[in-house]
């Protein structure tokens, strides 16, 4: 299986406004962006720590926090990159798992910039 992901916007702000169905209502948007800016750290280094320890059951259920979480919020990278380390771990590939996950790092801090930019509304 290939290693290739085509890189996704780092984040949607539009999913986030469409949780309420109200764009109007940014207070519960920021509040909920600066709830997963302030998670999304232990979240990363929880994936890490896992793969790094070679437990698939903490990893998978890691990434299955990592990814939903970050689909909710419309953290598209991060969410794609979670897809496919659930994608490496269901077929017990830990080394591809590693490699994707690799790419969480940078792509938390692009993430993190684009939350700052947004909070700052």
């Amino acid at each position: 299986m290939s290693d290739v992901i085509e890189t996704p916007p780092v984040f949607d702000p539009a999913v986030l406004v469409s949780l309420t169905g109200h764009a109007s209502d940014d207070e519960f948007a920021l509040v909920l962006a600066g709830r997963y800016r302030r998670l999304l750290p232990g979240r990363v280094r929880r994936v890490l720590t896992a793969l790094h320890g070679e437990d698939r059951d903490e990893a998978m259920d890691a990434v299955l926090s990592l990814k939903a979480s970050s689909h909710t919020l419309g953290a598209r990278e991060i969410a794609t990159l979670g897809a496919a380390i659930e994608r490496h771990l269901r077929m017990s590939d830990l080394s591809a798992a590693h490699r994707v996950a690799g790419g969480l790092a940078p792509a938390a801090e692009r993430l993190e910039s684009e939350l700052a930019a947004y909070l700052e509304v």
